[in-house]
C-alpha cells in the first residue's frame, strides 16, 4: 500500500482528515488487514471526549466482539518518574479518610481478584505502616514504568477486553430466571445460579441489594451496571498462556505490548492516571460518572476496575490489576489503574500450568503496518 495510507493512519493526520475520508481509510483496514475468514459488520463513525482530549473514530464488530480504531503516533512519550509532581499532597496522605473507607466499601461490594483464588477479601494491618512523603514518591516511581518515547502503530483494538479462562454462557435475568445464552442450560445450573443471587427467600431479603459479583463452584456472575437486574454468567474453562496466546493468533490477531497497552490507555499524556492527577470523592461511588467504569478517549474499556491484570506481549506479562488496600495513601492503592502501573510478577497458575481462570483478562488487537 502507498506511504500515505500509513501516515494518514497516525495522528496528527488523522485529525485533519475529513469524516469522508477517515471512513475511506478504515473500509481499506478492514479489507487488507483483516482475516477474510472473520465477519465484520456495523461498522459505524463515533466520537469520544473524555478528560479533555477528543477523539474522532469507528468502531466495529470483528468475530462477534466491538473493536476500535485507534490512530498511532510517532514519538509517543511514555512511562513516568515525576513521583508526585502534579498530584495532591492530600491524596498522597493518610487524611482522606472519606476515599479509604469508600475504598473499603468498594472492596466488600466489587468484584476483586480475591474472589477468583478462592480467597477472601484480605484487610491488612496499616496501623504500624510509616508514611512520608518520600515514600510515596519512591512506591510510585518504583511501581510505574520508566520514561521513554516510542512510535505506536494505529491498530484495531477490542473495546472490551474477556475474562482469560471463563466461558461465557449468557445473561441470567432476575425476572425471568432465565438465561439468554445461544447454549441450552440445565436446570440444575439455573437453580445453583439463582440460588447464588437470591440465597435467602425471607422476607427482609425482599429488601437487600442483589450483589455486585458472585462465585459457585465454577461459576461466576457479574451485574450489569447499566441494568441491574441482568448478571453476565460464565463458567470455567481454564486455559494456560500460551493457550490463550495461540488461540489469539490463529484469528491473525495479536497482544498488546507494554507501549502500545499504556499509550490506548492513556494516550501518551503527563497524567498518572488516564482521568487526570486527582483523586475526586465520588471516584469509588458513583459508577455512572466514575471513571473506573467510563471508556476512555479512545472508546477503551481499559484500566477499568472490574477486570484485573491484563495480559499483553513480552514482559511484565501484565498491565493493570486488582484493587487491593495495601497502603494508608490512597494514590497507591488507586496505582494499578495508572495508564503506566508496571509491577513484574509472576503469573498465577495451577499445577498443570493453567492460569487462575478469571484473575486475568485479554484483549486482541490488530496493527495497522507494514
Amino acid at each position: 500500500m502507498a506511504n500515505d495510507f500509513f501516515e494518514r493512519v497516525l495522528n496528527p493526520t488523522w485529525k485533519n482528515l475529513s469524516r469522508e475520508s477517515k471512513e475511506v481509510v478504515i473500509r481499506n483496514i478492514l479489507r487488507f488487514f483483516v482475516n477474510p475468514i472473520l465477519t465484520i459488520e456495523d461498522l459505524k463513525f463515533v466520537q469520544y471526549d473524555y478528560a479533555g482530549i477528543t477523539n474522532d473514530t469507528f468502531e466495529v464488530t470483528i468475530d462477534g466482539r466491538i473493536f476500535v480504531f485507534v490512530p498511532g503516533q510517532k514519538e509517543v512519550v511514555l512511562g513516568w518518574d515525576s513521583g508526585l509532581s502534579g498530584l495532591s499532597g492530600l491524596d498522597c496522605s493518610e487524611e482522606r479518610q472519606e476515599l479509604r473507607y469508600a475504598f473499603k466499601r468498594y472492596l466488600n461490594q466489587h468484584v476483586t481478584g480475591f474472589m477468583f483464588l478462592n480467597q477472601n477479601v484480605q484487610e491488612k494491618d496499616l496501623t504500624q505502616e510509616k508514611l512520608t512523603t518520600q515514600i510515596v514518591e519512591d512506591g510510585i516511581n518504583v511501581m510505574t514504568s520508566e520514561l521513554r518515547q516510542v512510535d505506536i502503530p494505529a491498530m484495531l483494538v477490542e473495546k472490551k477486553p474477556n475474562f482469560v479462562g471463563l466461558k461465557f454462557i449468557g445473561h441470567y435475568s432476575v425476572v425471568t430466571g432465565q438465561i439468554d445464552g445461544e447454549d441450552m442450560v440445565s436446570s440444575e445450573t439455573l437453580s445453583i445460579l439463582e440460588e447464588a443471587i437470591t440465597p435467602d427467600n425471607s422476607l427482609e431479603a425482599l429488601f437487600q441489594e442483589f450483589p455486585r459479583a458472585v462465585r459457585v463452584d465454577q461459576y461466576f456472575m457479574q451485574q450489569d451496571i447499566q441494568n441491574p437486574d441482568l448478571f453476565a454468567c460464565y463458567v470455567a474453562d481454564p486455559v494456560s498462556y500460551d493457550e490463550g496466546r495461540k488461540e489469539i493468533e490463529r484469528s491473525g490477531m495479536g497482544l498488546l505490548n507494554e507501549d502500545e497497552w499504556e499509550y490506548c490507555c492513556g494516550s501518551g499524556t503527563r497524567r498518572l492516571f488516564k482521568w487526570g492527577n486527582q483523586l475526586h470523592r465520588t471516584l469509588l461511588q458513583d459508577e455512572f460518572k466514575s471513571p473506573l467504569w467510563q471508556e476512555n478517549m479512545f472508546g477503551l474499556e481499559i484500566a477499568n476496575a472490574e477486570f484485573g491484570p491484563e495480559i499483553i506481549e513480552g514482559r511484565p506479562y501484565t498491565k493493570g490489576a486488582w484493587l487491593e488496600e495495601n497502603f494508608k495513601a490512597p494514590v497507591l492503592n488507586l496505582l494499578p489503574l495508572s495508564s503506566y502501573y508496571s509491577v513484574n510478577l509472576p503469573l498465577f497458575v495451577d499445577p498443570n500450568g493453567k492460569l487462575a481462570a478469571g484473575y486475568y483478562c485479554i484483549r486482541r488487537a490488530i496493527r495497522i503496518e507494514m
